[in-house]
């Protein structure tokens, strides 16, 4: 019997064109929400746990070839990892894993980025609120962190002249 499993997609991957060509043998099983997680930037995507959220995903049955596919495309191990979630599909609870960024500061996307996840949100009649919700979240984190930055420079300044 033919390896299968269960991936759960939540950023670019949810483009149904990106995943038929980066992994063909790929067929959607669903749509659902994972609750406890929300969508963050760190230039790519990634989910994080938040009990007060939760993040919609697209869930995706795929062979080793479609999975050694992703493996090299999500960067792991080194830039994500493998996690394993219980989801319930058609009634029943499954295994399904997915990639989770290992490290990073929040940022944003390229404008690009965005636009290909924003498809396959739209594509898959997905609430693209989550997803402007995340890249508003990493828009101001970045401005903050600017902020403070240009606040630790003027007081170095400020200490060298003392």
């Amino acid at each position: 019997m033919e390896y299968r499993r269960l991936y759960i997609a939540y950023g670019s991957n949810i483009n149904l064109e990106q995943m038929s060509n980066r992994c063909p043998n790929s067929k959607v099983i669903g749509k659902e929400m994972l609750k406890g997680y929300e969508l963050e930037f760190r230039g790519v995507a990634t989910i994080v746990p938040n009990d007060k959220s939760e993040v919609p995903i697209l869930i995706w049955e795929i062979d080793g070839r479609d999975e050694h596919s992703l493996d090299r495309y999500e960067g792991f191990p080194n830039l994500y990892r493998k996690e394993l979630f219980e989801i319930e599909v058609d009634g029943e609870k499954k295994e399904c894993m997915a990639y989770l960024m290992n490290k990073g500061q929040i940022s944003p996307p390229t404008s690009y980025y965005y636009s290909v996840i924003n498809q396959g949100y739209e594509a898959n009649g997905m609430d693209t609120s989550y997803l402007r919700a995340a890249l508003e979240r990493s828009v101001c984190e970045q401005y903050f962190d600017e902020i403070q930055d240009e606040e630790l420079d003027e007081d170095d300044d400020l200490q060298m002249k003392l």
